[in-house]
């Protein structure tokens, strides 16, 4: 019979059952997280690097994505915004000069990994606001208002508004608060979407009106033009 050393106590291995990971032996009692020391005998996962045992907690905190802003772990499950190479939270993903969080589809620059919307990224090129010339200040002020960004939205952004839009069409703020975190919106268009959406839904609604009563305004006379030729 084949013998097998533990590879964590280095004693022979008589148990009845045994454990291996990535080709390696281990005693039941003696499969543990590096880090936390939990058991791992009974965890339907565990991870393996530079022959240390990892439980999946550990392995992730220690080695798996993290957001480029706040340094925390970032789950499976979570939303989040890529920008190059980097992988940010949602709410994590804002401007680092005005602290506005960043919609889909709006223009951002990288500047020594710092996220800068375009109106601070302009103003970094141009050296910054504090020139004292009023003039300048008005004329780059009116660029920026004559250029108004276009907010796109995903797949994933329209299904969520879509079915909070069938369960309350108008939402308090609390509600588009908490959409806008779900979705990585700003406020301001998550509450424009929704006034867009009743605007369409109401003029659909009074289209289909119309298009009822030309239809029985339609009947009505068929059936006067009916009596009249049968009469």
């Amino acid at each position: 019979m084949e013998t097998e050393l533990c590879s964590a106590c280095g004693n022979l291995i008589t148990d009845r059952y045994l454990l291996k990971v990535s080709g390696r032996s281990w005693h039941a009692r003696c499969l543990r997280c590096t880090v936390c020391q939990s058991a791992l005998d009974r965890q339907p996962s565990c991870f393996i690097k530079e022959d240390n045992i990892y439980c999946k907690t550990d392995y992730i905190r220690q080695f798996g994505a993290k957001c480029a802003k706040c340094s925390r772990s970032i789950s499976a499950s979570d939303w989040v915004r890529r920008a190059r190479e980097l992988v940010y939270h949602l709410a994590c993903f804002a401007c680092d000069s005005c602290k506005r969080q960043l919609s889909t589809g709006e223009e951002f620059a990288l500047q020594d990994n710092r996220v800068l919307c375009k109106t601070h990224y302009m103003e970094l090129l141009d050296g910054g606001s504090t020139s004292n010339d009023e003039n300048n200040d008005h004329e780059s002020q009116q660029r920026a208002k004559s250029k108004r960004v276009r907010t796109t939205f995903t797949d994933e952004q329209l299904q969520v508004l879509q079915a909070n839009f069938s369960l309350d069409s108008n939402p308090d703020g609390q509600d588009l608060e908490r959409i806008a975190q779900i979705t990585g919106l700003s406020k301001r268009v998550t509450q424009v979407w929704f006034q867009n959406s009743r605007a369409r839904q109401k003029k659909h609604q009074n289209n289909a009106a119309q298009a009822k009563r030309a239809h029985g305004k339609l009947k009505v006379q068929l059936s006067n033009h009916s009596q009249s030729y049968l009469s």
